[in-house]
């Protein structure tokens, strides 16, 4: 096999990733209003389309043989052996989806030898069929044809070696193994991944070495579809070789310790949804060495420490621990702080913490069907799983043996071994279920290795709460009922943004939730709820909301009436401190107070909805910028993690003429309008004319 010089891989561009259309894609802003797409990657098994793309350009070379002058006497040789290239790269597609790599291997080298005939075949001609024809730029076409066929082969060979390897990991009740070891196996197959790269990379600079012009012109339209075909594949590669590193270094290697929050996103929280349930995990090379899952309470309750907790909690509880850790809207703080409660329970500080809510499991059951657990006379289903693990750890579990969350404990591993044992087609759709959850952040991380944790937040995988210089939104819902009533809130938005005379812009945010009746829960949804908006926002209204009295993180309002001397039996959190260190009630007939969390001002009230019936709020402020100085503006709207889908309706009044703006917008004299269901982290942009 030939080999391949490797050279350093340049990541694709943003503006490629803008322009790839293989993926579905989701927007995340970069500051300065950069939008970056990270397409969702399919199943490694569908990484061998590789060869489709291959395919999809073997007729060229077929078809740039044949445009090389009639009278050349090897033309029949040369098309001759591009057409035996062409079967040969066909039928390496079809043992490829047959799983036959030794056979996908054997017909990539005799179509990577027959494209070598065929150039041989053509600079091989007569010295003066040669020199009449040397300079024409059908032969260079032709050339450069043949040249990508057979650097498209040798990819295909790299990519079916990488496929081979990476079907040899395994994930089980035992972690992620491999017969060679998980890091070997990953290393070698990172190499074959950046053979594939490179090859490709070689074939892309050949096609784009092509005039059009020179090819048949039946064939000129079909060959721009498939240059575009080869680029979005180089991207695709780029991407699954960025996951790859990205997944080795998170497991390790070596000895890694992960503390998984299990987040009840029915009883929403900054981050997902309360803390019922916490596992800890040690793996060693991504093997599993030990795991427990448990309930939070039996960590909580060996802390020794009285901590106040956040204020809006005094009607809840009187002390911070580990099931109230993620009060903090950006993931990256509440992380840090339930490391900090799991460290405070005579524990080791953990190296990594991941948080999920139940959707990620309600997904997988989709996709693997009903796992039986026959020690609590159940199956679980993706229908019954959020009902049936509500009930089996709060409720109908065995008192005497006192261990509520033992049911999860005993599902995970037999979820593992389900996954293990999934078909290809099954494992495709697992991994599409973990890049949506990654998408509407019903799954992120946080890692103390600092280069780990940057890629992480480059893919916004992190719950990060992101810079923008322009406009902003996002809105945070805490449940201090204490009660699971969360899924049933439908929640949706109205914001008008309106340019005034001088070019600022006031913010008007209509906020409605409405309960739906539960069978289950016939509670009333109490919710202390954040506007994060532009930091230094002008505050100018609010209405609708139930005041209720404004409390410090500090405890001291728990302790009121009593001595001095009791007051210090609580712990002052510093992080707390310095969060309330400038909030305060900025209107005291609705109770609004305003702070600054994460480079953000917020605005935060309480909403109380009982079952049936709908609340709505209002809220006005004015932006931090002036419209005119730059006639460029853009929202980005972030989701909370764990919420249910905002229903949102957006308007931009202004009387200046509108030259751009993303294609979701409707534009309609002078009156810029949005509206969709927001999954995930959304951005909006227009630029207007100058006066």
């Amino acid at each position: 096999m030939q080999e391949i010089k490797r050279s350093k891989i340049i990541p694709p561009s943003k503006e490629d990733l803008l322009e790839s259309e293989i993926f579905p894609a989701k927007i995340n802003l970069l500051n300065k209003q950069v939008i970056a797409k990270y397409p969702k990657l399919p199943a490694f098994q569908k990484e061998i389309v590789g060869f489709a793309v291959i395919a999809l350009l073997c007729f060229l070379t077929l078809k740039g043989a044949s445009i090389v002058a009639s009278g050349i006497e090897t033309r029949s040789e040369v098309i001759g052996s591009a057409k035996q290239a062409l079967s040969q790269l066909k039928e390496a597609g079809a043992l490829a989806s047959e799983k036959d790599y030794v056979g996908v291997q054997q017909q990539l080298e005799f179509a990577q030898n027959n494209f070598e005939d065929a150039r041989n075949n053509i600079k091989g001609l007569g010295s003066l069929v040669s020199g009449v024809i040397g300079i024409l730029p059908q032969r260079q076409a032709a050339e450069h044809l043949l040249d990508a066929g057979s650097e498209l082969s040798l990819s295909g060979i790299a990519l079916n070696n990488f496929y081979t390897l990476i079907s040899q990991i395994q994930v089980s009740e035992f972690g992620f193994t491999s017969p060679d070891g998980l890091y070997q196996t990953l290393n070698a197959a990172k190499k074959y991944l950046a053979e594939a790269e490179q090859g490709i990379s070689k074939a892309t600079a050949d096609i784009e070495s092509v005039d059009q012009k020179y090819l048949p012109e039946e064939f000129r339209a079909q060959f721009l579809v498939y240059k575009d075909s080869l680029k979005q594949g180089s991207v695709a590669l780029d991407q699954i070789s960025s996951i790859l590193n990205l997944f080795q270094q998170f497991l390790g290697p070596g000895s890694k310790s992960m503390l998984v929050l299990f987040q009840n996103n029915n009883e929403l929280r900054a981050t997902g949804g309360f803390i019922g349930t916490y596992g800890f995990f040690k793996l060693n090379n991504g093997k599993i060495e030990s795991q427990k899952i448990s309930s939070v309470y039996d960590l909580d309750g060996q802390i020794l420490e009285k901590i106040a907790p956040p204020g809006p909690f005094h009607d809840l509880t009187d002390s911070w621990g580990l099931r109230d850790s993620n009060w903090f809207v950006d993931f990256k703080a509440s992380a840090e702080k339930a490391s900090s409660f799991y460290e405070k329970s005579a524990q080791q500080t953990p190296d990594a913490v991941v948080a999920m809510t139940p959707d990620i499991f309600v997904d997988l059951l989709a996709v693997l069907g009903p796992i039986q657990l026959p020690k609590y006379n159940l199956v679980l289903t993706a229908a019954n799983f959020r009902e049936q693990v509500q009930l089996n750890t709060s409720l109908a579990y065995d008192k005497k043996e006192n261990k509520p969350k033992q049911m999860l404990a005993d599902f995970a591993p037999l979820l593992l071994a389900k996954m293990s044992s999934a078909t290809p087609e099954q494992k495709g759709q697992l991994l599409a279920a973990l890049f949506e959850a990654l998408s509407k952040k019903n799954l992120l991380f946080y890692d103390r290795d600092k280069n780990v944790q940057k890629i992480l937040e480059d893919y916004a995988w992190a719950g990060r709460i992101l810079d923008t210089d322009k406009d902003y939104l996002a809105i945070f819902n805490t449940n201090l009922g204490g009660r699971k009533t969360d899924l049933s809130i439908d929640q949706s938005a109205i914001l008008n943004s309106e340019v005034l005379a001088d070019g600022s812009i006031l913010n008007t945010l209509t906020y409605t939730r409405k309960h739906q009746l539960n069978l289950f829960e016939q509670a009333k949804n109490i919710d202390y709820v954040r506007f994060l908006v532009p930091k230094a926002s002008q505050f100018v209204s609010a209405s609708g909301f139930v005041k209720k009295p404004f409390y410090k993180s500090d405890g001291s309002a728990y302790s009121k009436n009593l001595v001095d001397a009791l007051k210090e039996q609580f712990k002052k959190d510093k992080d707390l401190l310095t969060y309330d260190a400038n909030a305060r009630v900025i209107d005291q007939e609705s109770g609004t107070v305003q702070g600054i969390e994460s480079g953000k001002t917020y605005f935060a009230n309480w909403i109380e909805v009982s079952p049936g019936e709908e609340v709505t709020v209002v809220l006005k402020y004015k932006l931090p910028f002036n419209v005119n100085d730059s006639r460029k503006y853009s929202l980005l709207l972030q989701k909370q993690p764990g919420a249910n889908p905002l229903k949102f309706s957006y308007l931009f009044k202004t009387d200046a003429k509108v030259l751009w703006y993303t294609g979701n917008f409707k534009n309609s004299l002078g009156k810029i309008s949005y509206d969709a269901s927001v999954l995930s982290d959304t951005f909006l942009g227009l630029v207007l004319e100058r006066r």
